[in-house]
This record gives C-alpha cells, sequence and structure tokens, in this order.
C-alpha cells in the first residue's frame, strides 16, 4: 500500500502545524515563565540567594528568547573578601548560554550596558568564601561586558569621570577558585581623573588597558594583584596647577586650582615593573602667597622618564632674575617595581639632589616627616632653603634645610613653649656607613613665652633666644629612635610668681606676690620628658605665706635634677642651692635688719607634678634664728631673754624636707653656733601650722608647742619634754 504525493504532503503539513503550535506554546510558555520570574519577588529572592555576597535588583526586565535579557534600572553588587563593589546602569542587554549551566557555570555572551557607573572599594569586613567538600564550584564568566557610555569609575582611591566606551571581560571560580581578567579597555576623551581626592587630569584625553592572568587568592590579594598587572595608560589633557595656598590645616597643604597646566604620560606596566620607554611630562602653575599676604604664580615643569634599570625624575621652578622661588630637582630610582607591599618603594631608593629656595612654605608637611615627635610641632609659614642630598631614600652627608620666620610649639613637662623661631637641619658623616649619620636640628626662638598646657592662654614665662637642639644618629627614618635634645634659654622674664602656686601644697605654702627671672638647660627624652637638667629661679620682692605666716624677699633658687628611672617624672636632686636676701617676717617689727638664709638641699628627690613632691635633707646658713623663732609666735610671746639668742649671730643648721599634697613639713631642725642650740619640727597642713621648738641660750631654755593655732610653753624640763615629742618624718 502506497501514498500519493498530494496525501504525504498533507500529512508533512499537518505535522509542521502541529510542530509550529507546539513551538509557538513552548515559547508563549517561556515568555509568561522567563519574565514573570524576572519580574517577580520569587525570582528576585532567588537570585539574591546570599545578598550579602551578591546581590542585583532593577525596576524591570524581559527576554525575548532564551538567554536574552533586557532590563533597565539595574543595580548589582557583591562583596569578596575585603572589596565591595557595585555597578549601576539605567538599561543593558546580554545574552546568557543555557548549555554551560549543565556543568554548573554560569557563562555570560556580550552584554551591553548604557551610562554606566562602577564603584570598587575596600572594607574592613573580611568575608571569606564557603567551600562544600563534594560539589564542584560554579563558575562565572564574562566574555565582553561593553558599554558606550561608562560615566563613572571609582577603583579604591583613584576615580574617573567624564564620558566614554569600556570593555570588561573576567571569569572567576567561586569557592576560592582562581580569578582572571581578559584584556580589557577604556577610551574616554573627556576624562576627569584623580586620586586620592586630588585631580590629576581634567577633561583630557584616557586609553587605559588592563589584563590580569588567572590566579587564586593566596598568590595574591586586594592591591598584591598589582604584581600580576599588565596594563598601560596614556592621558593628555588638561591638568590642574598646584596650591600651596589652600588647606593650611592639613597635613600635607597642597591643593589644585583651575586647569593651566597639562599632562601627557604614557605609562606601560608589566607584571608591576613600570617598563622601559614609560614617559611623562607636566607642566603647571605654582600658586602661594608672600608673607605681606600677595599671591603669586611660578611656573612648574616635571618629567619622567624610564629606561632599563631606573627610573629618571626631573623637576623646575626657575628663579626669576635670581630672585625666589626656585626648585631644581635632579632624581633617580634604582627599582622600576610598584610592590604593594611597600607603596613608598620608589621614594625609599630615591638617589639625587634637590636645590630649592621658597618663601612662605606651608609647613603642616613637617609633622608627617616628624610624625613621631608629637611634643613638637611648626605651624604657619616659613621661608624655605634648602639643598638635600638622597642616597638610596635617605638624606645623604651635606644636605641643609633652612628655615626662617616659622611658628613653633613645643609640650615639655605639661607646659607650651612657643614663638617665632628660625631652624637649621644639618647631616654630617656617615659617608661609609649609615648609622655613623648624625642629623642635627638647631632651633631659635627669637621670642617666645610659656603657657601651662591646660591653659595656654596665660603667660608663665616670656623670654627671648629660647634653642632646642635635636641630634640623632643614623637615618632620618630612625630620627625619634635615637634622639637626645636640649632645651636652654636663659634670664626669661616671670611676670607674676604666684602662676607657680600650682606646684606648692596649697594653703600650706604659697607665693602671695612677686615677679622674677627664670633660666633653663635641660635635656629631654625622644617623648619630650625631661632626663635632666639645670633650673634657675630669681625672684624679686617676693611674698611667701608659710601657714598663718608671711615672709617678703629675694629668692635665687639654683637646682640640677637627673631622672632616677627610664621613664617617669621622679628625679634625683643632684644639687639644689636656695639664697634667701632682704627677708622680713610680717609682725617682726621694722626694727630688726633684713634677714638672710643660704640654704642647700641633699639627697633629694623631686616628683614632678601638681603641686610637687619633694623631700631630702638639707644644711642652712642664716643671720640668725629670727624667722625660725617667728614661725612659731610673735616675739612678745617669748622670754624676755629671747632676744639674746636672736642676736647671737650667725646659725648653721640641719634638717629634713618634705613637700607632698597639702602639706609642707621640716623634721629635725637643728641650729647653733657657739652660744645657742635650737631644734624644731613643723607641719603645716591645709594651712594649719603644728609642730615643736626647743631653744637653749646658756643655762635657760624653753619649749613651744605649736597645735591647732595656739601655742604653749614649756620652761621647766623644756628639754625633756621635747625629746619625749615623736619625730615628723620616718627615718
Amino acid at each position: 500500500m502506497s501514498f500519493s504525493p498530494a496525501l504525504r504532503l498533507r500529512a508533512h503539513r499537518r505535522g509542521a502545524r502541529r510542530a509550529a503550535a507546539v513551538a509557538v506554546v513552548l515559547y508563549g510558555l517561556y515568555l509568561i515563565g522567563a519574565n514573570v520570574f524576572l519580574n517577580s519577588a520569587w525570582g528576585e529572592g532567588v537570585i539574591n540567594h546570599k545578598p550579602e555576597r551578591y546581590h542585583a535588583r532593577w525596576d524591570w526586565a524581559m527576554s525575548l528568547y532564551p538567554g536574552h535579557i533586557h532590563a533597565r534600572g539595574i543595580v548589582m553588587g557583591g562583596h569578596a573578601r575585603t572589596t565591595r563593589w557595585t555597578i549601576a546602569s539605567p538599561s543593558a542587554n546580554g545574552r546568557i548560554k543555557i548549555l554551560p549551566l549543565l556543568w554548573r557555570e554560569v557563562a555570560f555572551g556580550r552584554i551591553r550596558a548604557q551610562d554606566v557607573s562602577v564603584h570598587v572599594s575596600r572594607t574592613d569586613i573580611d568575608l571569606p568564601s564557603t567551600i562544600r567538600p563534594g560539589r564542584a564550584p560554579w563558575t562565572f564568566r564574562f566574555d565582553a561586558i561593553t558599554t558606550p557610555s561608562l560615566l563613572r569609575l571609582d577603583f579604591y582611591d583613584a576615580r574617573v569621570t567624564g564620558h566614554g566606551e569600556a570593555r570588561f571581560a573576567f571569569e572567576k571560580v567561586l569557592q576560592g577558585g582562581p580569578m582572571e581578567v581578559g584584556r580589557s579597555t577604556l577610551t574616554m576623551p573627556d576624562a576627569t581623573l584623580s586620586v586620592g581626592g586630588v585631580v590629576l587630569l581634567r577633561e583630557g584625553t584616557l586609553d587605559f588597558e588592563l589584563e590580569i592572568p588567572a590566579h587564586i587568592r593566596e598568590q595574591a590579594q586586594g592591591e598584591e594583584k598589582l604584581v600580576l598587572l599588565d596594563a598601560r595608560m596614556r592621558v593628555d589633557g588638561p591638568a590642574p596647577g598646584v596650591d600651596l595656598v589652600a588647606r593650611d590645616d592639613d597635613a600635607l597643604p597642597i591643593g589644585t586650582a583651575g586647569a593651566a597646566g597639562h599632562l601627557r604620560a604614557d605609562l606601560i606596566l608589566t607584571r608591576g615593573v613600570l617598563m622601559p620607554g614609560s614617559r611623562l611630562d607636566w607642566s603647571a602653575p605654582v600658586f602661594s602667597r608672600t608673607a605681606d599676604g600677595t599671591d603669586v604664580r611660578h611656573p612648574l615643569g616635571v618629567a619622567l622618564r624610564t629606561d632599563d634599570d631606573r627610573i629618571l625624575v626631573a623637576a623646575r621652578v626657575p628663579d626669576g632674575a635670581g630672585r625666589p622661588p626656585r626648585l631644581k630637582a635632579d632624581l633617580q630610582v634604582d627599582d622600576r617595581r610598584l610592590g604593594p607591599d611597600d607603596w613608598l618603594r620608589p621614594v625609599r631608593v630615591v638617589s639625587g639632589q634637590v636645590d630649592a629656595l621658597w618663601p612662605a612654605v606651608p609647613l603642616r608637611w613637617i609633622d608627617v616627616i616628624l610624625k613621631d615627635i608629637d611634643w613638637l610641632s611648626f605651624d604657619g609659614r616659613a621661608d624655605l632653603e634648602a639643598a638635600v642630598r638622597l642616597r638610596a631614600g635617605e638624606l645623604a652627608s651635606g644636605s641643609r634645610i633652612d628655615l626662617r620666620d616659622t611658628r613653633l610649639q613645643a609640650r615639655v613637662l605639661d607646659n607650651l613653649f612657643q614663638g617665632q623661631a628660625h631652624a637649621r637641619m644639618r647631616v654630617e658623616g656617615g659617608d661609609e656607613d649609615i648609622d655613623d649619620q648624625r642629623t642635627r636640628i638647631d632651633i631659635v626662638m627669637d621670642r617666645f613665652v610659656l603657657a601651662p598646657e591646660a591653659a595656654p592662654d596665660r603667660i608663665d614665662l616670656r623670654g627671648r633666644d629660647l634653642r632646642l637642639d635635636l641630634s640623632s644618629t643614623g637615618a632620618l627614618a630612625e630620627f625619634h629612635e635615637h634622639l637626645d635634645a636640649r632645651l636652654r634659654f636663659d634670664d626669661a622674664q616671670v611676670p607674676d610668681l604666684r602662676t607657680y602656686n600650682r606646684y606648692l601644697p596649697g594653703d600650706s605654702a604659697r607665693l602671695v606676690g612677686g615677679s622674677g627671672r627664670a633660666s633653663g638647660d635641660i635635656r629631654l627624652d625622644n617623648g619630650g620628658e625631661m632626663m635632666g637638667g639645670r633650673m634657675r629661679v630669681r625672684g624679686q620682692d617676693v611674698r611667701v605665706a608659710l601657714g598663718p605666716s608671711q615672709l617678703s624677699g629675694n629668692v635665687d633658687l639654683d637646682s640640677r635634677l637627673t631622672r632616677m628611672q627610664r621613664v617617669g617624672r621622679r628625679y634625683r636632686i643632684d644639687a639644689m642651692a636656695v639664697r634667701l636676701d632682704g627677708v622680713r617676717l610680717d609682725g617682726s617689727g621694722g626694727d630688726d635688719a633684713p634677714w638672710w638664709a643660704r640654704l642647700a638641699l641633699e639627697d633629694g628627690t623631686l616628683d614632678w607634678r601638681e603641686p610637687f613632691e619633694v623631700g631630702g635633707r638639707g644644711r642652712v646658713d642664716m643671720r640668725d634664728v629670727s624667722v625660725l623663732l617667728g614661725l612659731f609666735a610673735e616675739r612678745s610671746v617669748f622670754p624676755r631673754w629671747i632676744g639674746n639668742l636672736i642676736d647671737s649671730g650667725e646659725v648653721h643648721a640641719t634638717g629634713e624636707l618634705r613637700l607632698r599634697g597639702n602639706e609642707l613639713v621640716f623634721d629635725r631642725v637643728q641650729a647653733s653656733n657657739d652660744r645657742i642650740d635650737m631644734q624644731a619640727r613643723l607641719r603645716i597642713a591645709d594651712g594649719t601650722p603644728n609642730g615643736d621648738l626647743y631653744a637653749r641660750w646658756g643655762v635657760l631654755g624653753m619649749g613651744v608647742e605649736l597645735q591647732g593655732g595656739g601655742r604653749k610653753l614649756h620652761i621647766a624640763g623644756a628639754r625633756d619634754w621635747y625629746e619625749s615629742r615623736p619625730p615628723l618624718l620616718p627615718e
């Protein structure tokens, strides 16, 4: 049995119609299913199954055939280890390959997006990969993500804005597998490029190529990928000038101004190494300001060239008819690697010389160089003259830097020394071994003031010619570690001695009035703490209150201290001499001649705090015993023969002293000459005196008990009474 051609044709048509109907039904089901999936919360939930690692949202999407996707209002983002990324586009078309899904591969064909913005940044949160044993990891592959209109690219500290064409190829195996960036390009004719907020190119031409071979995280992560990077960047266009006027409060007061300069560069990087033939030329004005506030502008030219074994850099600011500013720098870097383990590697191996003369330079950058010497700070502006020699990233012997008319502040012992200064830095020796090199910084404050750190507007000291000498051995980078500092001033004015009452025990001993002069010569460690030194204070018409008693006269105190421990503010008093002249005790009457005394403290210690803690044993030579007796009672209280005791002449005495907290203690005081014998102990606490005194002249003896402001005389058995009284200080 056979069928006619007509029957066979009709059967074929029926089969074709059925197949077409099935295809239409399947296509309709696909359109419904795919587009419902793309525009429903269910589909969004499936795609954003782990939003902490990957998330995507879109305003609207559709698929016209299997593998095709068109979406609008797209924002995608992810978090891999310490890197976060976000991509945004108002519309995109793409194709996903279906068959590779069978072997756990998400492969995209060409994706074309419009008005793209990309943001890549570092985060402190580390999100490690999760590995599932026994299951093959998924692979993401993007053959080409393209856009004719890249608007913005943020890549860590770098930012590019404009309108450009970009192509990006990428492949990543999840669960810690390898990552690869295929040949990717960016061409932008109106690019603005900035790094760290500093604009380097403004609306110029930018061409960029990038490629990174397949690697895993253990081989390179984050910025370490630079050692694998092959890249080329070409830029040509307007560049901003350098503004030395702006941002004086910043650590590095360098801003940008306008687009009056020009940048042209062609840089080639292979596996993190800047390749021979790379070059950069930058010409730009430098804006600054003179000491009288006049704005000025100077031309700057910078050129970079790379040959087989080094990078050469030259910079010039030509002087105008011999007048500043002037800059001439010729440098070479004997290492073409840009290693992420040390971003300052080129700086650390730079050699060459820099000669500069520049007025009114902002000085906050010095704090960066001396960042570990935080007790010393330069501020404002200064005239700079420098002749710097660099060898392998270090200042070499013969380097010098001079600063004039700078403002300096030094914090020492909770006080602020501040004033206008000039500074000289010199590097000496170390031609053969850098450890033998010595760097000196000599600073002179022509006029200075001293104020408490807690009250910087109050002036405690005002003087001239303060000298601060800093010296260190070895490399400048280790300047802080080996620092030896010496601070000196002489005959500075103390307008009001009462300002130093913060070091005294309140009402027990305080300065009531007077002015004076002070000198100092002290050594400081690298933290600005006093290691030792000499201090002298001379006061005129000084009025001192010891509890209820008041004395007036002239004082000359000269002391030498040495720190007892490696750190801290506990000092040994190597020597302390006090001269008292023209002293009068209030209430003693005006007939007595002025009193004098010479005191030397031995075996003493001082804890530098507010108030001081001082202890030690001293010896005193004094005109007579009148003042010592006057601390216990007025002369009218004593027997009449006490006048003979006072008139007996010069007396030598010894005793122990302790000043601590709110009290002042004299103990085991013994005063004598050929005719008298006197012993005393006295404590003044919170302004109230208590103590005992025993005095003998020939066969006559007397004791005075001072308690709570009241006095009691002991005549009979006075010596036995005194010896029965307990000492005030331990042995």
